[in-house]
């Protein structure tokens, strides 16, 4: 059995908890969470142990950890668990700067922990097939993509200011492109918009789009955002196409299936990242959470690299410096 705790108990570190609760190769060892109320609650309700500080938590028999804190806090929790020598599931993005990737990198390589980001589309079976259909050759050469999620409001004004869209949403979409197509982006040109969380109070940017240029020669376009109105259906509308030589390909994941009228409206519920079926979690997340463990205990290599992970960044960092400088920006080379 694999110990392992799970550091932040905020929305995703108690599904990451969840999901890791019930799983057969590893034993929940404790929830780590500087707020007192919020890591205790989430560790009596998963019947484990509260340790207030990453510190206590290396003092235990704890042989991996799952991080699951703002994306700005990940790295200096995620070195230091690293530079001793633990195993660490990083909940994307890798970090907010690609400088503080390639600490996160450099304290694994020099710790002897492995380290696994989390991009749960790597765990999507919709984008996983679109990876394989690619890599075989069913479309052709690529030759345009465009890929991108827009975000409900709500999640922006959660966050209020304390994450960049780019890095919380539309992270995701950067690794896509790059992992679907097999195709490093190498340059970008990118806007933002900022009327609604202004309007707000809110010092952040609605959305971003960016036009693309990918080795090779092909181009793109990736947009991201929490613009969308609270009243629709679905907190994330997000899409993925390719066009290339012989065909396209395209990935649509706004319904998963289920659709519910009634007296609040029109719902379309999660039926693939993290559902709820008999009570259990299930879904991506869960494949996720089971794919570090399995791998931790088999030796195999994590599915997503840490230099994918770093490359993701990357691009993210030259994102932000072209909306900064209004000009065409260099991604840098990792």
């Amino acid at each position: 059995m694999i110990n392992v705790a799970v550091v932040g108990a905020g929305f995703m570190g108690s599904l990451h908890a969840r999901c890791a609760a019930r799983d057969p190769r590893a034993n929940l060892a404790g929830i780590v969470d500087t707020n007192e109320e919020s890591g205790r609650a989430l560790a009596q309700r998963l019947d484990t142990k509260y340790l207030g500080t990453a510190e206590e938590a290396l003092k235990e028999d704890i042989d991996a950890f799952i991080v699951a804190l703002p994306d700005r806090l990940h790295v200096e929790t995620s070195v230091k668990l690293l530079r001793n020598g633990r195993s660490v599931l990083l909940e994307k993005p890798m970090a907010d700067t690609l400088d503080g990737a390639r600490a996160i990198a450099e304290a694994a390589s020099e710790g002897g922990g492995r380290l696994m980001i989390g991009h749960i589309l790597r765990f999507d079976p919709r984008y996983a097939m679109a990876a394989e259909a690619v890599r075989r050759g069913d479309i052709g050469e690529v030759v345009h993509v465009s890929a991108g999620r827009l975000g409900t409001q709500s999640i922006g004004l959660k966050l209020n200011g304390s994450s960049s869209v780019c890095f919380y949403i539309g992270v995701h979409d950067v690794d896509a492109v790059q992992w679907i197509t097999g195709k490093r982006i190498e340059r970008v040109y990118s806007r933002a918009v900022s009327k609604i969380m202004p309007s707000h109070g809110v010092d952040s940017e609605d959305a971003i789009f960016s036009t693309v240029e990918l080795a090779g020669g092909a181009i793109g376009h990736l947009f991201f955002g929490w613009s969308r109105p609270d009243t629709g259906p679905f907190s994330i509308d997000g899409r993925f196409e390719i066009v290339g030589t012989k065909g396209t390909l395209e990935v649509d994941v706004r319904d998963h299936g289920l659709r519910i009228f009634g007296p609040d409206g029109y719902k379309i519920p999660d039926g693939q990242h993290w559902p709820e079926v008999y009570g259990e979690l299930n879904g991506d997340l869960q494949a996720e959470v089971g794919h570090f463990f399995e791998s931790l205990k088999s030796g195999e290599p994590f599915t997503m690299s840490v230099d994918d992970a770093v490359r993701a960044v990357a691009v993210n960092d030259a994102i932000l410096r072209s909306v900064e400088s209004g000009q065409p920006e260099t991604v840098t080379q990792v």
